[in-house]
Parts: structure tokens; sequence; C-alpha cells
């Protein structure tokens, strides 16, 4: 089954799940954007899209995934660090590696509620 039949199939399942077809295209694959019941816009073939108005909406929205992508990034790291530390727990570096991403992740969602505050 090709991408656009794919794409297609998923479509029809949209429809049938309640979604409405809107008269916006996915601006990668050009497909018709579907809005769920709950509000969310999607494209059938690339799952959520962010529909903006302006290009401060689109800058906000960039910083707040890359926020959240970075937070990802940094749960990630500290994961690995945690495992090392739990074979060597008397690890001082490991400690403040771990310290320093803790620190990283509370700058992050400082910084996302502070623009939430602030929308």
């Amino acid at each position: 089954m090709s991408k656009e039949e794919a794409g297609v199939k998923k479509a029809a399942e949209l429809l049938r799940q309640g979604a409405t077809m809107l008269d916006m295209a996915c601006p990668i694959c050009h497909m018709p954007l579907f809005k769920l019941k709950n509000g969310d816009i999607v494209c059938p073939n690339h799952g959520k899209v962010y529909v903006v108005k302006d290009e401060e909406e689109e800058k906000k929205i960039t910083i707040s995934m890359s926020l959240d992508t970075l937070e990802e990034t940094l749960f990630k790291s500290m994961t690995s660090v945690v495992e090392k530390l739990k074979n060597e727990p008397m690890d001082s570096d490991a400690l403040m590696q771990i310290i320093r991403y803790l620190d990283a992740i509370e700058r992050i969602r400082r910084i996302k509620s502070i623009s939430k505050e602030s929308k």
C-alpha cells in the first residue's frame, strides 16, 4: 500500500470517527486537514498540525516545541546517568551531572510556565 493510499484510508477512518474535514491542507503533503471532536487539527499522514494566524503565534509554538524537545532530551540523558549511578553509587561526577540536569529541567519548566501566563 502506498503512502497516498494509507493517507486516504486514515482520512476515511477520521471521518468515520466523527472528525470534520476542513478547507485547509497540510503544508507538507497537501492532504486535507481534519478537526477532531476534541478540537485538535490533524493531518492523516503527519498527525497533529498547528494552525497559526501570524508569525508571532508561529514563533511562540516553535519555542514551546523546542523547549518540550529539550526537556525530553535532558530526561533521556539523565536516565543514562542514573543507571550509571546505580552501578557506582559513590560517583560524585554523576551526582553533579544529575543535579545539573535537574536544574536545567527546572529552568525549562519555569520558562514554560511564564510563557503560558503571558498568553
